[in-house]
């Protein structure tokens, strides 16, 4: 089974002033439920968390693929290259294996140094991709999973293609209906983060985010 700690952190590889997780991310926790979009309420003004101490559990054991994976270049800080990479897995408790996926921050995203070459690195590898462009704060975003469909400009080294299909379904996933991410109750009375249903993008598959 899938598990990130698999994945350590890169030692010469710091957050430094990057937030982006603050922001883009959903976060499930009694003292902090946060739909993806929505700067964290903690987040202080000039950066940093400030509840650090007592940042919740998600946040203390959550690090993007920026900051684990050797083959995501170093030029790709989220902060940076409005390209946040996570980690997510494939199939079901032993079969489970690691994913990853490109949230598309913006469209200058398309233009960061290092995006092609990272996402053909996981091609190449055999490891899942999945491509997401995130719809507006608070609701879920659109996704594919793009490995298939960017295979062949991979085995032919041929950039412009792999940027020119990213390019065409970054601009689907612009566009479209979206799910919006709520806040509701379970049976026992507890807040929980109710997503909707993602949008599905080209040929790839669902993902929920």
């Amino acid at each position: 089974m899938f598990q990130e700690t698999e994945f350590p952190l890169l030692a010469d590889r710091a957050c430094g002033g990057c937030s982006v997780c603050c922001v883009h991310l959903t976060i499930e926790e009694p003292e902090l439920m946060k739909p993806q979009g929505y700067r964290c309420p903690h987040l202080a003004d000039a950066g940093g968390c400030g509840i650090y101490p007592s940042r919740p559990h998600t946040c203390r054991v959550y690090h993007c693929g920026w900051r684990r994976l050797k083959w995501v270049r170093e030029v790709l800080r989220p902060d940076r290259s409005q390209v946040l990479v996570k980690l997510r897995s494939v199939g079901k408790g032993a079969e489970a294996v690691l994913a990853v996926d490109f949230l598309l921050l913006s469209k200058a995203a398309l233009k960061a140094e290092g995006l092609a070459e990272s996402i053909a690195a996981a091609v190449h590898s055999g490891v899942p991709v999945f491509l997401s462009i995130p719809g507006p704060p608070g609701y879920t975003s659109a996704s594919a999973r793009v490995d298939g469909e960017l295979g062949a400009a991979v085995a032919a080294r041929d950039k412009a293609e792999v940027l020119r299909i990213l390019t065409e379904l970054h601009e689907e996933g612009r566009v479209g209906k979206r799910a919006p991410i709520q806040v509701a109750k379970n049976a026992a009375g507890q807040p929980v983060i109710a997503l909707g249903k993602p949008r599905r993008i080209g040929r790839g598959r669902l993902s929920r985010s």
